[in-house]
């Protein structure tokens, strides 16, 4: 007897063919919400779980548009959110911002950022290699050393090309008070009067050198936004990455109130991290002052003495100098017609809490190295200007003697000036092999050494 021919089974299932014309397959469709195989998802840390917070300048009905369309859970596709770069940004209106510098707060707000703007562009106006420091270390203060985590910093690095032209909208400047002239005259030809400039510059007296040599004979001047931050930031080169060893506040102040700058301040208040706020001229001074005072009498005596942080908590000459530091500068802010009525800052000022901050930090920093005299010993630029020498420039005008911070100013110059004179008296050795002498090329290159 005839046995009836079998239909053919699909490897994985047995559930027969309907039709010759319907061939069978044997792997799921794209779009298919099987749950089978599905790969389990990548372990991230707690702090970093919860859904994307939503961007600030979107209205309420098109976040609720955004939430009607989105995918059903069981669509196994997502499209994350992606940053635009550069070249994506020109093509249309984005909320884009640009960051300029070379230094911990650079990297650090520009990662910061990436979560409220469509495209941060970092800039480099210096010719050097790209920093290897680019992961982001924020504070924890939870975890230990060993269980702190980092994530990759998304704002890579972008050297400064002068063939680019287009338009800045919002600028952040950071670094050194002596590098804000050189670094803005970099993109100088890319701002106009409706670009906002936030300088986050160390020292004082910044905002006045770069109008004078960049911006004097120009209509073109932008809307300038002074910004200080009490963020403690270092290198952290076992990671690979910039640490926050303690978390602070911004605090910023419009130069000229008339202009309109709220869609910049209102995408930094959204920065957690940053804890921004604005505010008049008295109370960005009042907290910029400190570290101010700090840095224009502790930081002196230290290169004067030779001495670390702590070096000062064991000299009573040095603390009686430092002192007396303090004293001229606080006889110089009492007469800046700027400041007149600001009761809060010269509480601060007159009473023990100036004294005490800055013995606190003293007490903080323990055996670490004086940062001025590093950087004398080495031949570097310092901001010697934009400290003392604020102080000083401002107490000639008004008529105010300061000959102890004069005295130091002077030292400062005069130790760097000697410490350059001594890294050029070092003799260049060059190692030689006798077979190299022994060409005309060799030696006429021995010769010319």
């Amino acid at each position: 007897m005839r046995l009836p021919r079998r239909l053919p089974l699909c490897p994985r299932h047995s559930i027969a063919a309907p039709s010759r014309r319907a061939a069978s397959r044997c792997f799921a469709s794209a779009a298919s919400t099987t749950t089978h195989h599905t790969r389990a998802a990548k372990a991230i840390p707690p702090e970093l779980a919860g859904a994307p917070s939503t961007r600030p300048w979107k209205r309420s009905e098109q976040i609720a548009q955004a939430v009607e369309t989105a995918p059903t859970p069981a669509s196994k596709f997502h499209i994350p959110s992606v940053i635009l770069p550069a070249e994506a940004a020109k093509s249309g209106p984005v909320h884009k911002i640009h960051i300029l510098g070379d230094d911990v707060r650079s990297r650090f707000i520009a990662h910061a950022l990436c979560g409220v703007y469509d495209s941060v562009e970092l800039l480099g106006y210096r010719s050097m290699p790209k920093s290897r420091y680019r992961n982001i270390e924020a504070a924890q203060p939870e975890r230990s050393r060993r269980t702190a985590y980092t994530e990759p910093s998304a704002a890579p690095v972008r050297q400064h090309v002068k063939a680019d032209k287009s338009r800045i909208d919002q600028l952040i400047v950071t670094g050194r008070g002596f590098e804000a002239v050189k670094a803005i005259a970099s993109v100088k030809d890319r701002v106009d009067e409706n670009t906002s400039v936030c300088l986050l510059n160390d020292g004082m007296g910044v905002l006045e050198e770069v109008r004078d040599h960049i911006f004097k004979d120009t209509k073109s001047t932008p809307n300038f936004i002074l910004g200080h931050m009490s963020h403690a930031l270092v290198y952290n080169r076992n990671r690979d990455s910039i640490k926050e060893l303690k978390s602070g506040r911004m605090v910023v102040t419009q130069t000229n109130p008339t202009l309109q700058t709220e869609g910049f301040m209102e995408s930094l208040q959204q920065i957690k991290s940053l804890r921004m706020t604005s505010g008049n001229f008295e109370k960005w001074m009042r907290f910029k002052l400190p570290s101010m005072a700090f840095t224009a009498a502790v930081e002196p005596v230290c290169v004067l003495l030779e001495i670390p942080y702590k070096g000062l908590l064991e000299n009573k000459a040095a603390q009686s100098m430092m002192n007396r530091l303090l004293e001229e500068i606080v006889k110089v802010v009492d007469v800046m017609p700027e400041l007149q009525g600001a009761t809060e800052l010269r509480r601060f000022m007159h009473g023990e809490e100036l004294k005490k901050w800055c013995y606190q930090r003293i007490s903080g920093k323990a055996t670490a190295p004086c940062d001025l005299l590093q950087r004398i010993e080495r031949g570097l630029q310092t901001d010697i200007k934009y400290q003392n020498g604020f102080f000083q420039k401002r107490a000639q005008a008004l008529g105010v003697d300061m000959p102890l911070n004069s005295l130091m100013v002077q030292m400062v110059k005069a130790r760097r000036a000697e410490a350059m004179a001594k890294r050029k008296s070092w003799v260049h050795i060059e190692e030689k092999s006798v077979d190299s002498l022994r060409t005309p090329e060799g030696r006429a290159a021995w010769l010319r050494s």
